[in-house]
Formats: structure tokens, C-alpha cells, sequence
């Protein structure tokens, strides 16, 4: 797939940006609460390198050094800066080149500086940092992290992300199967394509206005997306009771349908649906857990819708089935045309999330050459979401890479106004705002589960679901046209009549 340019409207943040107001970070965690100061005669400056006549900021190649606010340096950038960075020490170290009186000077990012490269480091009693200058701009876009070691001739190796996320590298076989079902798709996708080119026109026929208006110059249009088996059913249907009982229309939302009896059902409710025997064959019954065999094989099908819907030209806001809707989340997408991306914040903060801790339940893609390139790339890495069970690990250290080599722009959702099952369990006053009625978020997405057992118990124990007894998936096998979309839609739904 070819990158064509960037629609001009956008403007990414270049990946520098995110490597020196950590500088900032990094001298911080270095250096300490030392406060280094221009004039000679100054008792605190500090000595790194040993000489007394050699300045130490000079020395390493920088003219100038700073004290800063560390959050208010990163957000003069960055306004979307990943969740993880907000926390931290108070000040933070700006280095450059001029000659400035850092703690006299009342600017915070002096206008010498062209380009602010920053560096996030932990601070932890046994690590270290250094920060060099180059006499070259062709610099690392990333930080290397080194240990100690008796194996090694330098005495020190490199730290791997996956060691550190405890994850491991896929083997041949796990190779292998990637491989199959990447033959199948690739070798039929001109048909794949042709087949799903109608679905997406006439959902994309119902693209909010309010979006649509924001669309860069490549979109065809927007449209919902969700893939599920059978077993997951009573949780869409679940999903559409509530866009009913919101007022809610999510007349533009697909359907990847990942076994023939959920893809009949989906029909008898009027979704618009797609199938394709060159997307695989998948297990019609609920992931037991999470990360097990079932959920592993769907993440194939994850992978690859969005790949096609994007590949095909159009916005996408990806969810999985345990959504519930309070409002439409378009018009807030729409006040950012410039950001590429939209997650939800999934509330971890491991290293096999990081740096952005997205959750991949979640998410919207704008359809530009950048997020081409990622769509291309996950399904690429089959593999590794195989090794890892987990399709949302695999997406977290993708993102970054991205950001860095496309400047692929990445907002994490305030994670009040979507929350995840994180805050269902660690922020009951939000919810008991959302309960009495004083507060709506946009959604909330009961991950953070067992399994679906779990997903059931709270979306009821909450009071959002809504399906009757005989609307549950086991009274469903045997259910007629009339009562399955009776099932998703109630009684009356006139913002889903035509669907």
C-alpha cells in the first residue's frame, strides 16, 4: 500500500516533540534537585565531569539549563500527552544551547529553542541517565535502556520490551498460522474488497453530519464498527437497546460476522452485516477469558476489519459488543480533525501497555496514510498478537512506533467521559454519579473482566442492561426474525426505523 501525502489541514506533531521537554524529564531524574546557575562563582554547580574548570552543562555539549514546570513544559507541545507522563516530580531540566539565565528566565520554552526533543525516564534509586549532544541531527528517535551484565564484553546489554512485559517472540508454528490466514485474506482480497465496498456506502449514507463536516479530504464517510460471534450476541443486542433508549441513531454501524448463525441473526435485526470465507473460520461460542483460545482467534477478525474499512477509505470508530451508550460521541471527535487517532484510556499502567495505554475496545481511526500504515502493520503481526494473547499489548507498542516514525497522532479519552471497567471498580463515586443521574459520560465499556459471566454481572448490577429473560442468549437459538429484532431494538425505536 502506497502513503500518499497527508491532507494539508493536518499538522502531526513531529516525534521530536515528544523527546526533550523531557529532556526536561530526564535531566530531572539525573540531576536531581540540583539548581544549576550561569554565574562561576556559584557554590551548587554541579561537577559531572571531574575537573573544576570544565562546566558541566557546557561540557556535555549544552550552553544552557533550565529548571522548568515538567507538566507545563510537556502540555506547551503536546496538549495529548500519554496519561503515564502526567505523574511525576514537579520540575524537570531544559537543556540548550543558549546562554540563557535559566533561573531568571520567566519563558518557559526560551525562543531559541527550534525543536524540544524529550526524554521520559524513571528515577528510581538504581538508575541512571545520560543525556549527550551530537554534532549530527541524525540522533536516535528513541531512548536505549541498558543493564548490567557478567554475559556481556561491555559489561552491559540491552533491555528488551518484551522481556521487561514478560511477553516472548513468536515461534514457527505460531508463525506459520499467522501466515495461512494472511494468505487466504491477501490472496482474495481484490474480492473482499468488492464485496464489502456496498456495506460500507450505504452505512456511511448515515454518517452524523456533525462528523462529516470535520472529514479529511480521503474519507468516504464514518461509519461503527464491531465484529462478533454468537456467543457475544446478547451483549450487541444489549448495546442497541441502549442507543434506542438514548435516542442514539447507529444507523452507520457494521457488522463483521464471525459464524453463519450470528451473520442470520444480525440480518433478521436489519445490521448491516459482512462475511467472508477469506477472512477464516471462527468459534461461534463466548471466550471463556480473556486471553484464551476463542479470544486469541477473534483477534484475527479484529484486525482485519479495521484493516478493510480503512483500506476502503472510510473514518472508523471501532468497539467491542460490552458497550453502553449515555450520548453520541461524534460531535467530540469532530472538534479534533487534526488527531488521527482516539482511545480509551484502559487504565493500565504496565510496561506491556505502554506508552499510551489504549484500550482496543475502543477506538476511532481517521482514514489518512498514516493510519493506513498502522492498519497494514497489526495485521502484519498476527503472529506476535498470537504469542502475546493479546491483541491490545500488540497495538500499544505498535502506536508508539508509529507516532515516532509517521507522527501519527494519538489522544487518549478523558477517562471520566469514556470510562472503561477500571474505573467501574476503582471510582464507585463516578458512578454513583452516573447512577443518580447527575453526570453522563459519552460510554462505558465493561472490560477489565474475567469473562463474560463477569461482563453480565455488572452491566446488570449497574442497571444497564436491558434485555428480557427471553431476549438472553440461551432462549435466543431457536428465536424468529420478529423477536430478535424486537430483542435489539424494543418496542419502538424510531431513531433505528430503516435499519
Amino acid at each position: 500500500m502506497g502513503l500518499e501525502p497527508a491532507p494539508a489541514r493536518r499538522r502531526p506533531l513531529p516525534l521530536p516533540v515528544l523527546f526533550a521537554a523531557g529532556l526536561a524529564f530526564g535531566c530531572a531524574a539525573a540531576l536531581g534537585t540540583v539548581r544549576w546557575r550561569r554565574q562561576t562563582g556559584d557554590a551548587a554547580r554541579r561537577r559531572l565531569l571531574g575537573a573544576e574548570d570544565v562546566d558541566c552543562v557546557a561540557g556535555a555539549g549544552w550552553g544552557g539549563a533550565k529548571s522548568v514546570d515538567r507538566l507545563g513544559a510537556l502540555q506547551h507541545v503536546n496538549h495529548d500527552i500519554p496519561a503515564a507522563i502526567q505523574t511525576g516530580p514537579t520540575k524537570a531540566w531544559l537543556l540548550g544551547h543558549g546562554h540563557w539565565d535559566g533561573h531568571l528566565d520567566a519563558t518557559l520554552v526560551p525562543d531559541a529553542c527550534r525543536e524540544l526533543d524529550v526524554v521520559v525516564a524513571n528515577s528510581a534509586a538504581d538508575r541512571c541517565l545520560v543525556v549527550s549532544s551530537a554534532a549530527t541531527t541524525a540522533v536516535p528517535h528513541h531512548v536505549t535502556r541498558w543493564e548490567r551484565s557478567s554475559t556481556h564484553a561491555t559489561g552491559w546489554a540491552t533491555i528488551s520490551r518484551i522481556r521487561e512485559s514478560k511477553q516472548r517472540m513468536p515461534g514457527e508454528v505460531t508463525r506459520k498460522r499467522a501466515r495461512t490466514l494472511a494468505v487466504r485474506l491477501l490472496s482474495k482480497l481484490d474480492h473482499v474488497r468488492a464485496a464489502l465496498a456496498p456495506v460500507l456506502a450505504a452505512a456511511a449514507a448515515h454518517t452524523p453530519p456533525e462528523y462529516a463536516a470535520t472529514m479529511g479530504s480521503t474519507s468516504k464517510g464514518a461509519v461503527l464498527l464491531m465484529c462478533i460471534n454468537w456467543g457475544n450476541l446478547d451483549l450487541m443486542l444489549n448495546f442497541l437497546r441502549s442507543a434506542c433508549h438514548r435516542d442514539i441513531d447507529v444507523r452507520n454501524l457494521v457488522v463483521f460476522a464471525a459464524d453463519d448463525k450470528v451473520e442470520a441473526a444480525l440480518k433478521a435485526v436489519g445490521v448491516h452485516t459482512f462475511s467472508h470465507a477469506a477472512l477464516g473460520q471462527f468459534d461461534a461460542n463466548a471466550a471463556r477469558s480473556y486471553g484464551d483460545h476463542t479470544f486469541v482467534e477473534m483477534m484475527w477478525l479484529k484486525l482485519t476489519c479495521v484493516y478493510l474499512v480503512n483500506d476502503l477509505g472510510y473514518d472508523l470508530l471501532f468497539q467491542d459488543a460490552d458497550l453502553y451508550w449515555w450520548r453520541a460521541p461524534w460531535a467530540y471527535f469532530a472538534e479534533r480533525p487534526d488527531v488521527d487517532t482516539f482511545w480509551m484510556d484502559d487504565g493500565a499502567r504496565t510496561s506491556r501497555f505502554a506508552p499510551h495505554f489504549p484500550n482496543t475496545g475502543y477506538y476511532l481511526l481517521r482514514a489518512n496514510a498514516r493510519t493506513a500504515v498502522l492498519a497494514e502493520t497489526l495485521v502484519g503481526m498476527y503472529d506476535v498478537v498470537l504469542a502475546w494473547q493479546s491483541h491490545q499489548a500488540v497495538v500499544s507498542q505498535v502506536l508508539g512506533e508509529m507516532h515516532a516514525l509517521h507522527a501519527l497522532t494519538v489522544q487518549i479519552l478523558e477517562k471520566e467521559a469514556f470510562p472503561s471497567g477500571k474505573q467501574l471498580h476503582h471510582n464507585r463515586p463516578l458512578f454513583a454519579k452516573i447512577a443518580d443521574g447527575s453526570y453522563e459520560p459519552y460510554c462505558f465499556h465493561m472490560c477489565w473482566t474475567a469473562g463474560k459471566a463477569d461482563k453480565l454481572k455488572f452491566l446488570k448490577q449497574e442497571k444497564l442492561w436491558y434485555l428480557e429473560r427471553h431476549c438472553e442468549l440461551d432462549a435466543l437459538g431457536g428465536a424468529d426474525d420478529a423477536r430478535l429484532r424486537q430483542c435489539a431494538t424494543g418496542d419502538s425505536c424510531p431513531v433505528l426505523a430503516g435499519m
